[in-house]
């Protein structure tokens, strides 16, 4: 009986990857481009496989794991061709996403755990580093002295030391977003403990008989390396050079090959999975738009651990995991208990659908209020992705369902915190379950123009139609129910506002889907009249005749009319507003 290859999600450790035979996508051939680099810094969103790439560098590259090379590196590309510093190093690796993130303790906690590295490196390599230094690096009192001990010890000498720090601003992140500025400033300026880390890892490098030769950095943002820069400046950020947009991530290619791998052998439809992935995980390109693009590492392990171990679709197509990640930077959108500039950006974003803005690859925490920085922070989170170019700006949207709910998820969230205006979301589920089985479309209609009402009270006019958009797209998505909300969408040569589309793929049954054209007056002109509301009715009632009549849309929604014989019942809606208040809400 053939033994399915396991899939490891949650698994960084390469080794057991290979000792386990489960499923892996070979990039080694990116080992050979990265030693272009001396001191490297790789910028990738969370979950992306950052960690990973981080323990096949350490098994590549260390001198105890020579003996092993067939064994870990048998089959792959770099195995068939290595280079030739491959086993040549003694190799000291951080990992900070384990510092406590509390600021009573962070630093204490910071020396101990860093500490604690170099101890291990010691013990590791003691019996070939020079006589007497592995017990004057577990005799030095702290990280600092450690560093020295290692840098006197080696140096002049034929080691060289490797250095990979995986995670480096995970908890300089965390900081940042729970105490603020002042205390994220401690860490990383002046005499900040996080900077003189970074000075004294420079002395190391300072000439030819130095004996840090190679250091590899791993984060989300370029953020906390630009606040400890004057303190090490040697790095260079390679993360959007085009040779490693595909470094972490699966391409196309490898997600049909993983959908076509397992279906026959765990029973589910191979296209369908591949469609949900593209459409919830894919997308992100590190670049520019015409680099590949590349899907999100461990949320596609995760969908697809689900559909083999557990035989079937996912609950909730959003890692838990990846959500509690995203919640840590909703201060960034408020700020004194108001919303400022940096919650516009993302809310003309739902609303808008695209940023564009220039590509700002450095730039300081405090400097995050600039909306030009703020875009390209939501870049480097992974909130956003790279769909164009514009007269040398960035054209900046959201990369697949995922990102829309958690982004989504925001909107209404800040307007909890800042004014305790309930998010109500779960009513707003309920009322698209009823919807989906029923065709009721007036509850969920109801709960989300109070919503609006409540909202636009508290906000500034002079972009009501904006605000009217974002709350209807945000409360849409963030409710999770079984559509896929889409927004300014083309169908039929033009682009609706609203869709709820059937998420068929995952609930067949789904009887009833919805295009809503939303028409806005402004808040300070007079309240239309019956005449003025019948004219809107009627140019929104033209658009809508020539959104559902487009065939992709009535071939991919099975709608009434196709030869499915399941069909769904398409509902089109027209809602008006006047300011904040609902003013007509039709099926026509």
């Amino acid at each position: 009986m053939e033994k399915i290859r396991p899939i490891l999600y949650g698994v960084a450790d390469y080794a057991e990857i290979r000792k386990s035979n489960a499923w892996f996508v070979d990039r080694t051939a990116k080992i050979r481009d990265l030693e272009a680099t001396r001191y490297a810094v790789f910028l990738r969103p969370r979950r992306f496989g950052k960690s990973l790439l981080t323990t096949i560098l350490e098994a590549y590259y260390d001198v105890l794991y020579a003996d092993r090379f067939e064994q870990l590196f048998g089959g792959t590309d770099i195995g068939a061709e290595p280079t030739d510093e491959r086993g040549k190093y003694l190799v000291l690796k951080f990992d900070f996403s384990a510092v406590k993130k509390d600021v009573s303790q962070v630093q204490e906690d910071f020396d101990y755990k860093a500490s604690l590295r170099c101890d291990t490196f010691a013990r590791r390599y003691g019996s070939i580093l020079p006589k007497g230094l592995d017990e004057r690096i577990l005799k030095a009192p702290d990280i600092g002295k450690k560093f020295a001990e290692i840098m006197g010890g080696l140096w002049g000498t034929d080691l060289g030391v490797y250095v990979i720090i995986d995670e480096y601003d995970n908890f300089t992140n965390t900081i940042l977003a729970q105490d603020g500025q002042d205390a994220y400033a401690r860490l990383c300026h002046g005499d900040g403990f996080f900077k003189q880390f970074f000075a004294d890892l420079k002395t190391m490098t300072n000439d030819i008989n130095a004996p840090l030769k190679r250091l590899f950095v791993t984060g989300v943002s370029p953020v906390t390396m630009d606040d400890v820069t004057s303190g090490f400046n040697i790095g260079t950020n390679i993360s959007l050079r085009p040779q490693f947009a595909d470094v972490t991530g699966f391409r196309h290619e490898d997600i049909r090959a993983m959908a076509d791998y397992y279906a026959p052998r765990c029973g589910f439809d191979a296209d369908k999975a591949y469609d949900a992935v593209l459409a919830w995980y894919d997308n992100y390109r590190f670049g520019s738009a015409a680099v590949p693009a590349v899907a999100n590492t461990t949320l596609v392990l995760y969908f697809f651990e689900q559909l083999v171990n557990a035989r079937m679709w996912p609950d909730d197509m959003v890692d838990e995991n990846l959500r509690t990640d995203y919640a840590k930077i909703r201060h960034l959108v408020t700020m004194d208990r108001r919303l400022n500039g940096n919650f516009h950006v993302l809310e003309n974003l739902l609303a808008g659908g695209a940023l564009e803005e220039p590509m700002e690859k450095s730039f300081q925490a405090i400097e995050l209020s600039k909306k030009e920085n703020f875009t390209s922070f939501l870049y480097w989170l992974g909130i956003t992705t790279i769909t164009g170019e514009k007269f040398g700006k960035t054209v900046f949207g959201m990369p697949n369902e995922t990102l829309k709910e958690l982004a989504a998820k925001m909107i209404p969230a800040a307007y909890s915190d800042i004014h305790k205006i309930d998010e109500r979301v779960f009513d707003v589920n309920d009322g698209l379950c009823d919807f989906a089985e029923k065709g009721e479309w007036r509850g969920f209609v109801g709960i989300l123009s109070w919503i609006v009402k409540e909202n636009f009270a508290v906000r500034d006019a002079v972009e009501g139609e904006k605000v009217v958009q974002s709350t209807l797209v945000a409360l849409l998505t963030a409710a999770k129910g079984p559509y896929l909300v889409s927004h300014e969408r083309e169908a039929g040569g033009g682009f609706y506002d609203l869709a709820l589309a059937p998420r068929l793929d995952r609930w067949p049954d789904i009887a009833h889907a919805a295009l809503i054209e939303m028409k806005y007056v402004k808040a300070g002109d007079p309240a239309p009249t019956p005449e003025q509301l019948a004219d809107i009715k009627a140019r929104a009632v033209d658009q809508l005749d020539q959104y559902s009549s487009d065939p992709a849309l009535i071939a991919k929604w099975h709608l009434a009319g196709t030869t499915d014989v399941s069909s769904v019942e398409l509902h089109r809606l027209v809602l008006v507003f006047h300011g904040g208040e609902c003013v007509l809400s039709e099926e026509v």
